[in-house]
């Protein structure tokens, strides 16, 4: 169980993403919205970075709805020891009804394996947890990760 003061050193942190196809121009700020933190934007709006300083971490979230579709991001974790923070790529519906699909890196003492943590919520219930212990470094490089949602499959 953590405590307050583990809660509230828990941080959503996305590193660097690319955002998804837009529908109208190319630029993330036509497609896209600071929610906060702070976002350094790369190549023409094309490419984001996300930053955490002590005291929060940062987000984006679509002005476009989406259906079923390929959604994919590029992550390079933080460094050294990120006990407390967690870094997420995850689709969510607006509505009554809440639908997740996560993809959540979660935060570590220097030298643990880091571990990836995927949810799904489907109608406000969620309790579909997988943990994986990654075989690869995610704080070297960038990592391609992805979700496919299609009507027969969530992979």
């Amino acid at each position: 169980m953590l405590s307050i003061i583990d809660f509230v050193s828990v941080l959503f942190l996305i590193v660097a993403a690319h955002a998804a196809k837009p529908r109208g121009g190319s630029g993330f700020d036509e497609n896209n919205v600071v929610t906060w933190g702070n976002v350094l934007k790369l190549k023409q709006g094309r490419e984001v970075q996300l930053t955490m300083d002590r005291a929060q971490g940062s987000a984006f979230e679509s002005k476009h709805n989406y259906g079923s579709g390929f959604f994919q991001t590029r992550i390079k974790l933080p460094l050294k020891d990120t006990a407390g923070v967690v870094t997420a790529f995850y689709l969510t519906s607006k509505g009554n009804s809440h639908d997740e699909l996560d993809f959540e890196f979660l935060g570590n003492r220097g030298g643990k394996p880091i571990a990836l943590q995927t949810n799904v919520f489907a109608n406000g219930r969620g309790n579909r947890e997988q943990k994986y212990n990654l075989w690869f470094d995610p704080t070297a490089d960038f990592h391609t990760y992805g979700i496919l949602w299609n009507q027969y499959q969530i992979v």
